[in-house]
């Protein structure tokens, strides 16, 4: 009996043709199934190299790429920021098929791959991918070298997986949005139509900011937030989080953004009454804002706050005073790419192999560095100098690209506000075509569990959409 039925399964075994390969022939492939989105799906996972180019360095970028069989569907490359940053923060702790929650991988109901195929990008010297030729790496580590090669990984893909009908968005996270911004253009130069760009707690990449004083005053939302949420702020201040918020943003508009714009120009009296604003929005002491500038940098806030305790606050929520260790997912990270990915190859900069210095070497070549904008990246408010215009650019050469920008209430680097006063400032055909949500998480807002569901639900909306 035990015999027929080893015969008759091995009979079916024999006669059960092959699943069609799907991976391309040089990439792993393995086969898995997921609860997402409240039905049981079926998906491939691909772990492959692509070779690319800068000069005459060479590299190989190692990318992830779960694809559900079946024609039409929209393609998402997927990155984090860095620079020097693998997609690990995306992929195992907001969008990926699998997260990690509570020290295991499990199965991640809110992933957007039930709307469209994700492909996860590690940058060179990041993750598995590197250089061809090590003392050639730091040719990759600068803006419009890393563009460059994004873009040329992402066409190649496309081309071998035969994917160039279906509708293709970008999906980049904190230096990412810049990335993501600059290869849409690249794309779209070279008649490569992109539905939709998802940036993440990024801001919106539009070039070196003409009065910026309205954007760096509705800051000081995130910062009355973040008072109230460490119970900071006066009383009356801390009865009803909106109305306070909805009262800062009002001040900010009307009365701070004016005030940072001149400064010199305001009498005695009312630069009194800003700086006496500006410490009971902020839960400061007066004596600490500089009244000559008005304003408090986003370093000053974080260590001024909880000063008096010893404390810090995160550059990335700012809510919390220390970033817990991550060796632990390390381990979970590396077991899943040999164990159920099956990849053998190489190894992950940092984690078993020492992490590459991408950000010590990189080159902000994308616009020169200036003496205001060296000033702002010395106080904590971004990088040493602007971004190019890509946004613009991308979204008037292709009337149809949409943009998703996705921001923390308490990111140090970012703001909600800020970014729906950039949008309503352009015009009417760009602005309409912008999609601007605000999560009450940090930078890594889906690691909030508040936010978790929604972060995914909406950005798979927005991914999906473009089918």
């Amino acid at each position: 009996m035990i015999r027929s039925v080893v015969i008759a399964l091995m009979s079916a075994a024999i006669g059960a043709p092959a699943a069609a390969a799907v991976c391309a022939p040089d990439a792993t492939e393995t086969r898995h199934s997921a609860m997402i989105g409240g039905r049981r799906l079926d998906y491939v996972a691909c772990v492959g190299a692509l070779p690319v180019r800068v000069g005459e360095a060479t590299a190989r970028i190692v990318y992830t790429a779960y694809l559900v069989p079946g024609a039409g569907r929209p393609l998402s490359f997927v990155w984090n920021g860095g620079p020097g940053a693998d997609s690990r923060t995306l992929h195992f702790h907001a969008i990926g098929p699998r997260i990690i929650r509570g020290g295991v991988l499990a199965d991640n109901p809110a992933t957007p791959l039930a709307r469209t195929d994700l492909v996860f990008v590690d940058p060179v010297g990041t993750g598995f991918s590197r250089a061809n030729t090590p003392a050639k790496a730091s040719a990759f580590y600068g803006t419009l070298a890393d563009i460059a090669s994004t873009a040329s990984l992402i066409r190649d893909f496309r081309q071998r997986y035969r994917r160039t009908r279906d509708p293709l968005a970008l999906v980049g996270e904190s230096f990412g949005t810049w990335r993501a911004a600059g290869v849409a253009e690249a794309l779209i130069d070279a008649h490569i139509p992109v539905v939709g760009l998802a940036l993440i707690s990024g801001g919106i990449p539009l070039g070196e900011e003409r009065g910026g004083e309205r954007r760096s005053a509705l800051s000081l939302v995130n910062r009355a937030a973040t008072a109230f949420a460490l119970g900071k702020l006066t009383p009356d201040l801390q009865r009803d989080q909106g109305a306070t918020l909805a009262e800062v943003q009002r001040w900010a508009d009307t009365i701070y953004a004016p005030a940072l714009a001149d400064p010199a120009g305001l009498s005695a009296s009312a630069r009194a009454a800003v700086v006496d604003r500006l410490a009971r929005y902020q839960g400061l002491d007066p004596a600490t804002i500089d009244t000559k500038t008005l304003w408090v940098s986003p370093r000053d806030f974080r260590t001024r706050l909880l000063g008096p305790e010893g404390k810090t606050l995160g550059i990335f929520d700012m809510r919390q005073t220390a970033r817990a260790a991550r060796g632990e997912e390390d381990a979970l990270v590396l077991a899943y790419y040999r164990g159920d990915l099956r990849y053998g190859a190489g190894r992950y900069a940092g984690i078993d192999a020492p992490a590459e210095d991408v950000g010590g070497q990189w080159r902000y070549d994308q616009s020169p560095i200036t003496k205001e904008s060296l000033a702002r990246a010395m106080a904590g408010e971004g990088p040493p100098s602007a971004s190019q215009p890509w946004i613009q650019r991308s979204m008037t050469k292709d009337p149809s690209l949409r943009v998703w920008v996705a921001t923390g209430l308490y990111d140090s680097l970012n703001s909600c506000a800020g970014n729906a006063a950039t949008v309503a400032a352009l015009p009417a055909a760009i602005r309409a075509r912008f999609i601007l949500r605000c999560f009450a998480g940090g930078h890594m807002m889906y690691e909030d569990p508040r936010e978790t569901r929604r972060f995914g639900d909406e950005l798979a909306a927005f991914l999906g959409a473009g089918a």
